[in-house]
């Protein structure tokens, strides 16, 4: 021992499960792998370190899937978002030009049950609580998955692994290459808690007053919509700075989002904005947790403080479990997806689904920049690992570069890049060929049956 490491005595570790497909990471992108597996037949595992499905969806809470887009968008997206509607689990959809497709709300406790039923009747096992700590490799493949529990340290073999953990933790801990990052600064997008829903607002007198502000200071407002009964607007960077000198709010940045629906006496506003943070660094994490928790209580003293209409409101929602983080690791494959495919619509002939959702980068600067795209294909290969033989990437850690994942990032990209990984791991698994061998044609053909859609019907 030193003063900086000391020596773990080696440890024999029980074998928990064996599977062909394991699949690390329960949210959105990682269900959707675990689904699109087991109903190709293969003996499915998901493992999960929260007690429930979804991660950001249930965790951040994000109640929104942006940029839904039916026409492009289908498979075990367009069948999530069927089931939810028949459970009425939707509260509300329209459509936002900002991310050129729909926003979809959903409550979350009918979420949580539609996506674990979802996983049960396709046949997969569920593993949670559980954080994956390491690794066990063979030469360029994994075999199986350390983990730790309630119940200990255990091991899960499998044949395939699918990396939806966002982190690309496991493609980290089996050595697989990958960035991290902005390609020049290394800085990654700003994290951010959802804000709280606020209920007992005069939505009336609060909408009357901002659309007043507007003219009085359109330098102000940096986007505004009264699609009525829909209303949104973001900006008020005066109130922010004479409120943030007076030590009321808690916060670095000068933009603030508001929107809500008249005839209701609810409102939203925007959550918390943590820049400069590393989502892979645990003292990063808890400065962001903290941090966040401070700057929503200040948010709520504003919002009561400068706008009229708030006088009787109150908190309707508890919040989440868990800051989003937007941007860690994003694992190297086969083939880095650029913004210059994304910015030219690039087709591919292995292209395993399209995905339309803009460039929306969370800057340093507390701004939220919007680049608007053409509708594009996600190649097979920017899914599987270049360095690890047995490695898939699913959601948000798949290779791309900087600014293409700011698109791809997206809950409804994150769930077809993991039904298209389930797919490949279960068909790779299943007929004993490797990742860089399967017949892509075989792949496409099973991802149309499952209802992907592989050519958008609006380019």
């Amino acid at each position: 021992m030193n003063k900086n490491n000391i020596l773990i005595p080696a440890q024999e570790v029980p074998i928990l499960r064996e599977a062909e497909v394991v699949v690390a990471g329960g949210g959105i992108a990682g269900l959707a792998a675990a689904i699109a597996s087991a109903r190709c037949g293969a003996k499915t595992l998901l493992i999960e370190r929260y007690g429930c499905l979804g991660g950001t969806v249930s965790g951040v809470p994000m109640k929104w899937v942006g940029g839904y887009n039916a026409t492009i968008h289908g498979g075990i997206m367009a069948e999530l978002i069927d089931k939810l509607r028949q459970a009425d689990g939707i509260i509300r959809e329209f459509y936002n030009e900002n991310v050129s497709g729909y926003m979809v709300g959903m409550y979350i406790d009918i979420f949580k049950a539609v996506a674990l039923k979802m996983l049960e009747d396709a046949g997969a096992e569920l593993l949670l609580h559980t954080l994956i700590t390491d690794v066990v490799s063979e030469g360029r493949e994994i075999t199986g998955l350390v983990v730790e529990n309630k119940s200990g340290r255990q091991v899960i073999l499998g044949k395939r692994f699918i990396d939806a953990t966002g982190d690309g933790d496991v493609a980290a801990r089996a050595g697989a290459a990958y960035w991290k990052g902005d390609e020049e600064s290394g800085k990654m997008q700003a994290m951010t808690h959802y804000g709280p829903v606020l209920e007992g607002v005069d939505n009336e007198v609060l909408l009357d007053y901002m659309l007043k502000y507007k003219d009085k200071y359109p330098e102000e407002i940096v986007e505004w919509s009264t699609d009525l009964p829909r209303f949104s607007f973001a900006g008020f960077s005066r109130l922010l700075k004479d409120s943030r000198e007076k030590g009321i709010i808690h916060m670095n940045y000068d933009c603030i989002w508001i929107s809500g629906e008249i005839g209701t006496n609810r409102v939203t506003i925007d959550g918390s904005f943590i820049p400069f943070v590393d989502g892979t660094n645990v003292l990063d994490l808890t400065y962001a947790e903290t941090e966040s928790i401070k700057q929503i209580t200040s948010f709520v003293s504003f919002i009561r403080q400068n706008f009229p209409g708030f006088e009787n409101s109150h908190r309707k929602d508890r919040g989440g479990f868990s800051i989003g983080v937007r941007e860690t690791r994003r694992v190297m494959g086969e083939y880095l997806l650029t913004e210059e495919d994304i910015l030219q619509g690039k087709k591919f002939l292995d292209g395993i689904g399209c995905n339309c959702t803009p460039m929306d980068i969370h800057s340093s600067r507390g701004h939220q920049s919007w680049t608007q795209v053409k509708t594009y294909d996600i190649p097979y290969r920017c899914l599987i690992s270049a360095t690890i033989d047995n490695l898939f990437m699913a959601g948000r850690c798949i290779s791309a570069t900087h600014k293409a994942l700011a698109s791809i990032r997206f809950i409804p990209c994150c769930v077809i890049t993991g039904q298209a990984a389930g797919t490949a791991a279960a068909l790779t698994a299943k007929r004993n060929v490797s990742l860089k061998k399967l017949d892509t044609n075989k792949l496409l053909t099973e991802l149309k049956k499952q209802g992907a859609i592989l050519k958008a019907s609006n380019v």
